[in-house]
């Protein structure tokens, strides 16, 4: 049977290891023996380490769970903002609409009774010179009934449909109305488009500047005496004096207006 042979020296260092072993493992330190002692002091750290580590990482996961439910938190104010910021635009655009509806009620307290309250939807103010109306045949509008705004005349109905209307602007090339200038004398044609003006006057007829010019109403369709705008300077034409105006209506900020149709015009 073969024998495992130790060199002498290696021999006396496991014997010596061996009874380092067995001494620690019966020296007593109060209650613990050596090698506790020793285990501890080499594992203490170790586990601390550990524990540390493990801390870290909750911390990390708390922290990402923390972000992800603040980006969240902000994408939910977000939304909520905008919302809140398409309702007050609606609100404003309620909140103007009505202010006009009284502004121009009450400058035509006369013809309240006559009027068909209405909101504009749509303008084309450069192009086709024409506002269109959420009122139509179905709520009494008719072709050729005045549109007021709370500072003067925009125009005329053109084209009923049955729950909307076209209003024909006086700045519209072919647009027209009986006038007169306050504290002139007689009665002109005012012609439309891109420069309004006055015409039909005798030559050399005097015209302040700066003078209202209102409706006579005797072409049928405006009422009399409705500001249309304000005298320029006068000027002679051949065998007529020409007058420009300055339309007073400012059918570019009009969101509520006054219809008012022929049929319930008092006679």
């Amino acid at each position: 049977m073969a024998r495992l042979a130790l060199r002498p020296d290696l021999s006396l260092a496991v014997a010596c290891l061996g009874l380092y072993v067995a001494a620690a493992a019966q020296v007593r330190s109060g209650a613990e023996t050596a090698l506790a002692i020793a285990h501890r002091a080499f594992t203490q750290p170790i586990v601390a380490m550990a524990n540390r580590a493990l801390l870290v990482a909750g911390d990390l996961k708390l922290g990402r769970q923390n972000w992800r439910e603040t980006l969240a938190h902000l994408q939910a104010l977000e939304r909520q903002v905008e919302r809140l910021s398409r309702e007050n635009q609606l609100l404003t655009s309620e909140l103007l609409a009505l202010r006009q509806a009284n502004a121009v009620l009450a400058a035509y307290p006369s013809l309240q009774a006559q009027a068909i309250l209405a909101s504009v939807v749509s303008r084309d103010v450069l192009g086709s010179h024409t506002l269109v109306l959420d009122r139509g045949r179905r709520h009494g509008v008719e072709r050729d009934a005045a549109v007021l705004a709370a500072d003067g005349v925009l125009g005329r109905v053109d084209l009923v449909w049955e729950d909307a209307s076209r209003v024909q602007l006086l700045s519209h090339p072919a647009a027209a109305a009986a006038a007169q200038v306050v504290g002139v004398e007689g009665e002109a044609l005012l012609v439309g488009g891109e420069r309004p003006r006055l015409e039909g006057f005798p030559p050399y007829t005097t015209v302040p500047p700066q003078a209202p010019v209102l409706t006579t109403g005797s072409e049928g369709i405006y009422p009399p005496g409705l500001p249309l705008g304000i005298s320029g300077e006068a000027r002679n034409e051949a065998l007529f004096t020409v007058v420009p105006v300055t339309l007073v209506a400012r059918p570019e900020k009009a969101v509520s207006v006054l219809v008012i149709p022929r049929s319930r015009r008092a006679p």
